[in-house]
């Protein structure tokens, strides 16, 4: 639970940050900002009702990496780069744990449709995220993919190395790593199909992100 409390507040910021970016976007990313904000504190209500006690110092941990991506991108004042970031790595990430974590939350009070809640906007965030870079991208799949290549490549390898750490705490409420990997992979096709690159093209690119990454988790698991 920690870095849903945590993560949600780290996307916060960042829509915040890419409201400061393009005025003329503001008032719908501080409005994305709201939200996510939000599902922070559901998350951390829930935590305190049901009684767990979200790492936060695990947290800041796993999400220095995203914390210290997003602030260079700020700083070059690359709005695209930041709505790859958020839209590829963020939100994919969020939705692969996200939507079966929700049969777990069922044998707490609330939890579900918390978690319910949280998926469906974080849905409507990436709906977002696809249709802006369809349009700044029209016709430009090759600098759609250079980009994506540019931004995620690190941040895929690092999403990796957090699922890893994780693997023990999703396993003892039956989930699985592995399994997430693969919905993260699903939703990251996805979305480069729904952007408007070529299928074909869009399953090279993502297995060259993610192959890379289920090997970790092979040989990881192998060692256990």
């Amino acid at each position: 639970m920690g870095l849903a409390v945590f993560g949600e507040k780290v996307a916060a910021r960042t829509y915040t940050l890419m409201a400061e970016l393009r005025p003329e976007l503001a008032a719908l990313l501080r409005k994305f900002a709201q939200m996510e904000g939000r599902h922070g504190t559901w998350f951390a209500q829930s935590s305190a009702q049901h009684g767990f006690r979200p790492d936060r110092t695990f947290a800041d941990k796993e999400l220095g990496y995203l914390i210290s991506q997003v602030d260079d991108h700020y700083r070059a004042r690359d709005f695209d780069a930041l709505a790859v970031l958020q839209g590829f790595i963020v939100e994919c990430l969020a939705i692969s744990t996200y939507e079966p974590f929700i049969q777990v939350a069922r044998k707490y009070a609330g939890l579900e449709e918390v978690f319910a809640c949280a998926l469906e906007e974080e849905r409507y965030h990436v709906d977002w995220v696809t249709r802006y870079l369809r349009l700044q991208f029209f016709d430009r799949d090759a600098e759609l993919l250079s980009l994506v290549e540019r931004i995620n490549t690190q941040g895929v390898d690092c999403v990796g190395g957090t699922l890893m750490n994780i693997t023990d705490y999703l396993t003892c409420v039956g989930l699985s790593g592995a399994d997430c990997v693969g919905t993260m992979m699903d939703g990251y096709l996805k979305l480069l199909e729904c952007v408007g690159v070529d299928p074909r093209r869009a399953t090279r690119n993502v297995v060259s992100l993610f192959v890379p990454l289920t090997r970790k988790y092979r040989q990881d698991a192998s060692t256990k």
